[in-house]
């Protein structure tokens, strides 16, 4: 209590009003468009299940997203995929955030000053009206550790360079982490 009796009376209102008007602010605003609010991007790992089940959900998808394409490619026939990923697909969520500062000068009888100050940072995820899930700023596709392809005409060196050059552009990987293969019994 010794603090507040100190305190000026100017310096006292003053601090009121700022609250007040700080509260004011914070209930009136609405969206992203609060004052003193920023859209951050925050790294959040997707968790459905577990990382490795959700990254053998996405090389199954991957491995039937190839087999389709690569059937319809002229000669090439019956097709076995196996896609290995290195990493699981990485989401970054927008975050509303608050940053407050506060300085507090405080004197004593002696003549004597201090000063003390505190940043509280306030980060939130940013939901979409209406919806549960939080809204998505970036999504960075897992990367390709290596596809094998076992195809009917991979014996034939045209048709071989046709399938690596078609996963290598479907997937957008280097050369060395495809290998085409000519199916057993063809």
């Amino acid at each position: 209590m010794k603090f507040f009796e100190e305190i000026s009376p100017k310096l006292l209102v003053t601090i009121v009003a700022a609250i007040a008007v700080a509260v004011i602010l914070m209930l009136t605003s609405k969206g992203s468009s609060k004052i003193g609010m920023e859209l951050t991007k925050q790294p959040v790992s997707q968790n459905l299940a577990s990382d490795s089940t959700q990254i053998g959900l996405l090389e199954k998808d991957l491995e039937q997203k190839l087999v389709q394409n690569l059937q319809q490619m002229n000669g090439v026939g019956r097709v076995q995929v196996s896609v290995t990923l290195s990493t699981s697909l990485k989401s970054d969520f927008a975050t509303s955030g608050s940053v407050t500062k506060k300085t507090i000068k405080e004197a004593d009888k002696a003549g004597g000053t201090r000063e003390s100050s505190e940043v509280t940072e306030n980060n939130q995820l940013v939901i979409a009206n209406g919806a549960s899930q939080p809204v998505v700023v970036m999504e960075e596709r897992p990367t390709v550790a290596g596809v094998l392809i076992i195809a009917e005409g991979a014996q034939n060196p045209t048709i071989r360079e046709n399938i690596h050059n078609a996963v290598k552009t479907l997937l957008d990987i280097p050369t060395q982490k495809i290998t085409v293969q000519p199916m057993e019994g063809v």
